[in-house]
């Protein structure tokens, strides 16, 4: 939590955003009144998520602008149909944006960590790409985004343009 969440909450309360925080599966919707939804990464040597793929659909069914980071995009595309597949990376990436986008744009240096990366699907446009994986990508018809990448760490901003969607 220290590691993946609190970065995410410092920055949502910089930017003046009321923040709660709950365990993925302690939810079963977007809590009312919740304006936008961050969902955290998780630890390189925890892959207990990958059992909980339907932990995130309760998520999905909001109308609710929704940032997966790292593992929860790994959740967010298999969710959506895309497929999870091992590639382990750590370290930063040179980020290419190949769409125009509120979240990010340019190319710009990314810090990842991770162990799967995602073939996003047809639900999903890719907004930015490294040179081996899909890095942002869109939901063609919700509002949720989910970014490979580390945020938190090194591109903070790309936060605080999502929660000023």
């Amino acid at each position: 939590e220290a590691e993946f969440v609190a970065p995410l909450v410092r920055i949502a309360r910089e930017a003046g955003t009321k923040v709660e925080t709950h365990h993925l599966n302690d939810l079963d919707g977007v809590p009312e009144g919740i304006s936008h939804v961050l969902l955290a990464g998780t630890a390189l040597q925890d892959d207990s998520y990958l059992k909980e793929i339907t932990t995130v659909e309760p998520l999905l069914e909001a109308d609710v602008p929704l940032l997966a980071v790292c593992s929860g995009m790994q959740l967010l595309a298999a969710a959506c149909g895309g497929k999870i597949i091992m590639q382990r990376e750590v370290g930063t990436v040179q980020v290419e944006t190949l769409a125009e986008n509120l979240l990010c744009s340019g190319n710009f240096e990314a810090f990842v960590l991770h162990r799967y990366t995602v073939e996003p699907g047809p639900q999903f446009e890719m907004l930015a790409q490294s040179k081996d994986c899909a890095q942002v990508v869109r939901h063609r018809e919700l509002p949720h985004y989910g970014v490979l990448f580390h945020p938190e760490v090194r591109n903070e901003q790309l936060v605080r343009n999502f929660l000023a969607l």
